[in-house]
């Protein structure tokens, strides 16, 4: 068995920064470094690979927080089978390589490896607001891959994360643009309802907002990963929205 662990890596987000941001290390001497966890297990030529990198917050009263909740959606997306999400990452990294070699072993004609992949990096910063965005891919056999994104959004004056209700403030206006946009990116004729377009997959209570929503590039993003809103060969539909389409709808 190889054991490959990431080297950690210093960046500062002092340079770039939007008009109207106010970086965290300006406002509480907060930093941000890279850390990964890299690791691989072999059996024959096929091989289980696991790759995480997240940034870890430093310095300031609420690093720990902020920390503790990037940790905890690197196990989410880090996890495998029914492992608990509170245990550390080595360890659900441990699990994953066992599972791997334990089901070559069941099944040694098996043709192919397994691999996670996940990485995290801070995506926006205001005075009030700190995202971190995730893009993750997983292939654990199967007719094709898996990938999804998601953001974690933290209040940037406590360190806490937000609630879906502290990040939009005002859910229908929301609802409404997101529609209107949704419509526009796939093209849905004018007249035509989402349900009668027979591409998209709609709870009985109608349209919905995406489970990943966070700021990336200055701008809000509603991004419906495969299989959320639609099979899997519409792929995902991201939605960007710059401050003046939103106004005080969501939390800048």
């Amino acid at each position: 068995m190889k054991w490959v662990f990431g080297i950690v890596v210093l960046f500062f987000f002092s340079c770039g920064k939007r008009e109207g941001q106010v970086s965290l290390s300006e406002k509480s001497e907060m930093t941000f470094q890279l850390d990964s966890l890299v690791q691989e297990s072999c059996v024959g030529d096929n091989c289980a690979k696991l790759r995480l990198v997240w940034p870890v917050a430093d310095g300031g009263e609420n690093a720990s927080k902020i920390n503790e909740g990037i940790q905890a959606q690197l196990r989410r997306l880090a996890q495998y089978g029914e492992a608990s999400s509170s245990r550390p990452l080595d360890s659900l990294a441990n699990d994953f390589l066992a599972s791997f070699t334990a089901f070559k072993s069941e099944f040694p004609d098996s043709y192919g490896g397994w691999e996670i992949q996940a990485e995290g990096s801070v995506s926006y910063q205001s005075a009030n607001t700190l995202s971190v965005y995730f893009a993750q891919f997983s292939f654990l056999g199967g007719a094709h891959p898996n990938s999804l994104v998601s953001f974690s959004n933290f209040d940037a004056v406590t360190g806490e994360e937000l609630e879906r209700n502290q990040l939009i403030l005002d859910e229908s206006k929301l609802i409404n643009l997101a529609e209107k946009k949704f419509r526009e990116h796939h093209k849905v004729e004018e007249g035509t309802g989402l349900t009668e377009d027979g591409r998209f997959s709609l709870p009985e209570t109608g349209f919905f907002l995406a489970n990943a929503m966070g700021f990336r590039e200055g701008k809000f993003w509603i991004v419906y990963v495969p299989y959320e809103i639609g099979p899997y060969v519409l792929g995902y539909t991201e939605l960007e929205f710059n401050k003046e389409e939103l106004g005080d709808a969501v939390r800048w």
